[in-house]
């Protein structure tokens, strides 16, 4: 058991009685007759919104798993409310008191009676300081983590049970609890949170159009999260914008370009951009509760780089590489199948102009291509796809001509351009072509060896001297192309070791003399071509 586990079940067990809480869970399903009715989109929601906190944030999280669940099912799990009655604010103020060890006047000067939000998982109410500094304080709802244990407990054993469906040869269930117990633990843990919201901050460091609310540590615990108060406007609030002179498609640009920078640069992006967690304030774009944020390691980030280049070059094999790359197979691919599925896919896009292509549904449909072929996708991938979704729709909301295809084609290709270092190109080429040419010189003194030992009469050798003149021949021809390698490969050496020196002139950013050895080179290694293939014709 983890520590987070251990303090989750810290709170009374006695007030949630497992089998109590299977009664719960079966009357709210036999309530909603799904028997006769079905398991619609709609129904699905509902069923999640009556049992509680547990099943909101799991119906919150698969609305981003497009590859476990329907399009339509992900649709409407999206309009999940979390909305309830706030609790009382006697309540909050002990819960406050006992995560900060201190009387609640003591720890701030005033705090505003109204909640700003109330959710199944936390309260936000408004406070002040005793220093005067405005903040905003999220509290975590009394016995809801307790709960949240106890429905994962049995969502464990369902998973367990689910073994023996046919099913779970194509979703495995055990995991997939596994990772939203793990999702939900984390998002119950406001440290977290906190250490998120830094991160990002750290990230944004130098980009003055982009910020975040400061965390105040110091009154922050694993319930509890006390952030400054931001005192804007939501960003699609177009009549505020226009009001107050702000450019509605710098706007719009920057936030995309932003987002992208956290996605291929950061490896942290906030998986939840809609517009009430975008505000606007003095010029800048400040992004808002980062509990939902999805991750990238380098080789996500590749390889979803690969993915957009393979749609510019209109490359099918690329894209496939790119799939089976990122994903997990859950069962044997048929690889014709799968090159045929995403060639039509391909067809479909690359015959579309950059300025038309929506890149949420792009990827969406590689989710649904991956699903259909029995590969399971990264999280972090199907929250960038929700995520893309939502931004194109705070995009199209300010109504300006904003493409996001073409600011993240043009990112990728911009990102490749700066990862390609022409110097250790050329020495990694340089070195290549020496390691040939050396291993190349061992077949003349084999050779010599070879004669010696017939001269000598260790080897008897039968020849019929017919066509000797024509061997010795190719034996100079071979001979003469060694000898050019190994000097074309002792310029290629040389000049790699003086682009490693801040020789004057420079062109291109290297030594002169070394680039006119690169030219060099490549002019005897075009001889040395077109000489073979003369000789071959």
């Amino acid at each position: 058991m983890t520590r987070t586990e251990m303090k989750l079940r810290s709170i009374p067990r006695e007030m949630f009685d497992e089998t109590k809480r299977l009664e719960e869970i079966l009357s709210v399903i036999r309530k909603h007759n799904i028997v006769k009715n079905g398991l619609t989109p709609e129904n699905l929601r509902h069923i999640l919104e009556d049992l509680g906190p547990t099943f909101i944030k799991i119906g919150q999280i698969m609305s981003s798993r497009g590859d476990f669940l329907p399009k339509e099912y992900c649709k409407e799990l999206e309009l999940l409310r979390a909305d309830v009655k706030p609790l009382d604010i006697e309540i909050i103020k002990k819960e406050i008191e006992s995560e900060l060890g201190k009387p609640i006047n003591e720890l701030f000067k005033s705090i505003d009676e109204k909640s700003l939000g109330s959710a199944s998982i936390a309260q936000v109410h408004a406070a002040v300081l005793p220093d005067g500094r405005r903040v905003v304080i999220k509290v975590q709802r009394p016995y809801v983590a307790d709960m949240m244990m106890k429905d994962f407990a049995l969502l464990t054993k369902a998973a367990k049970m689910a073994k023996i469906s046919p099913i779970n040869q194509t979703i495995d269930f055990n995991m997939l609890v596994e990772e939203l117990k793990e999702v939900s633990i984390n998002e119950l843990d406001f440290r977290i949170e906190a250490e998120t919201t830094l991160e990002f901050a750290r990230n944004m460091e130098g980009i003055n159009y982009v910020t975040c609310p400061v965390i105040e540590e110091d009154y922050t615990t694993q319930r509890v999260l006390t952030m400054g108060y931001i005192d804007g406007f939501s960003i699609g609030n177009i009549e505020k914008l226009d009001s107050e002179g702000y450019d509605r498609k710098e706007v719009a640009t920057k936030l995309v370009n932003n987002f992208l920078k956290q996605v291929l640069d950061d490896g942290l992006f906030h998986a939840d951009p809609h517009q009430g967690n975008l505000e606007i304030l003095n010029g800048k774009i400040v992004w808002l509760d980062w509990g939902m944020v999805g991750r990238f390691g380098k080789k996500e980030q590749n390889i979803l780089k690969t993915a957009i280049t393979a749609v510019v070059q209109k490359d099918v094999n690329l894209m496939k590489n790119a799939v089976l790359s990122l994903g997990k197979p859950q069962k044997e691919i048929n690889h014709p199948e799968l090159f045929n599925d995403i060639d039509d896919m391909m067809d479909r896009y690359c015959s579309m102009s950059l300025e038309d292509l929506n890149m949420g549904e792009l990827l969406n449909d590689v989710v649904e291509l991956a699903a259909a072929h029995g590969i399971s996708l990264p999280r972090g991938f199907s929250m960038l796809v929700r995520a893309l979704v939502t931004i194109e729709g705070v995009v199209t909301s300010l109504n300006v001509d904003v493409n996001m295809a073409e600011l993240f084609s043009g990112k990728v290709m911009q990102d490749l351009l700066n990862e390609f270092d022409l110097k250790q190109e050329m020495i990694g080429d340089a070195k290549a072509v020496y390691d040939s040419a050396k291993k190349s010189l061992t077949i003349p003194s084999l050779s010599a060896d070879m004669m010696k030992s017939v001269i000598k009469g260790q080897t008897k050798i039968n020849i019929e001297p017919v066509g000797f003149d024509s061997l010795m021949r190719r034996v100079e021809i071979l001979v003469g192309d060694m000898i050019l390698c190994i000097i074309m490969a002792s310029v290629i050496i040389s000049s790699a070791m003086i682009c490693t020196t801040n020789m004057q002139p420079q062109v291109l950013g290297i030594p002169a003399l070394g680039f006119a050895g690169f030219v060099g080179a490549f002019g005897m290694g075009v001889f040395l071509i077109i000489t073979i293939h003369k000789r071959r014709k």
